[in-house]
């Protein structure tokens, strides 16, 4: 049984999706924005990702670039999920992914798109070379440039930003494993570590909530727990701070 990722904020459209490809005998897995998805595929490995371009966090057209550029991800294939307004983008990702769907889809045209792909994407894996792990590295470095770019990035995204500057040291060091005198390799991670150091000396003066010893406290004292903001669940601490 073939596995599918479906990558979709839209809750409806998702256990739509997820239903139609279970009924024909596809093992199903989902993601509602780009970070799941990109954890989601790292975890399960599916056999074919079926992505919307417009969903939260990284958006698809990111998150299809991140699978093709990772030598361990880039033979998974991508099939884009896009709507009347999106064209543009997708001009640019289907350069990226083997093929796409509009929305609002047809079952069967989804159904034979997504067996198609899969037939004929079958490759087998190369072995990565030095080059293919730093254009990787550098990838995910613009886009740590793009988060830190928006309005209160570590608020919002400090735990995604973490993480990939951890994918990008990984990254280099794995180019230099390959070729340690690799220039580029060497350049990047010489700068994403002055980065990471930086931000490193920041986050060691975060210092726990005075109030409840979880959430964010008052006067810039952040939360040793979650410095970047409150979760998603009820704190009457928080609200009363």
């Amino acid at each position: 049984m073939n596995t599918v990722l479906v990558v979709e904020d839209s809750l409806s459209q998702r256990e739509c999706v997820a239903q139609q490809l279970t009924w024909s005998g596809w093992n199903v897995i989902q993601a509602r924005d780009g970070v799941e998805a990109l954890q989601q595929i790292q975890i399960n490995s599916p056999d074919l990702v079926l992505l919307d371009l417009l969903i939260p966090r990284i958006d698809g057209y990111r998150v299809c670039r991140l699978i093709k550029a990772n030598p361990h991800t880039q033979n998974i294939p991508v099939v884009l999920l896009t709507g009347k307004g999106q064209r543009l983008a997708l001009s640019y990702g289907i350069k990226h992914a083997e093929a796409y769907v509009g929305k609002p889809w047809q079952p069967r045209e989804l159904l034979d798109t997504l067996k198609r792909v899969l037939l004929d994407t079958k490759k087998e894996p190369q072995m990565a070379s030095a080059d293919t792990w730093t254009d990787y590295g550098i990838l995910i470095f613009k886009i740590i440039k793009l988060y830190e770019c928006r309005v209160q990035p570590w608020t919002e995204y400090g735990s995604q930003i973490i993480k990939l500057y951890e994918k990008a040291l990984t990254a280099f060091e794995k180019a230099l494993t390959i070729e340690p005198y690799h220039l580029r390799a060497n350049h990047y991670r010489l700068m994403v570590e002055q980065k990471w150091s930086s931000l490193q000396v920041k986050l060691e003066q975060s210092q726990p909530c005075k109030v409840c010893q979880y959430y964010h406290g008052k006067d810039g004292i952040n939360c040793a727990v979650y410095p970047w903001g409150r979760p998603g669940e009820f704190c009457l601490d928080w609200e009363l701070i």
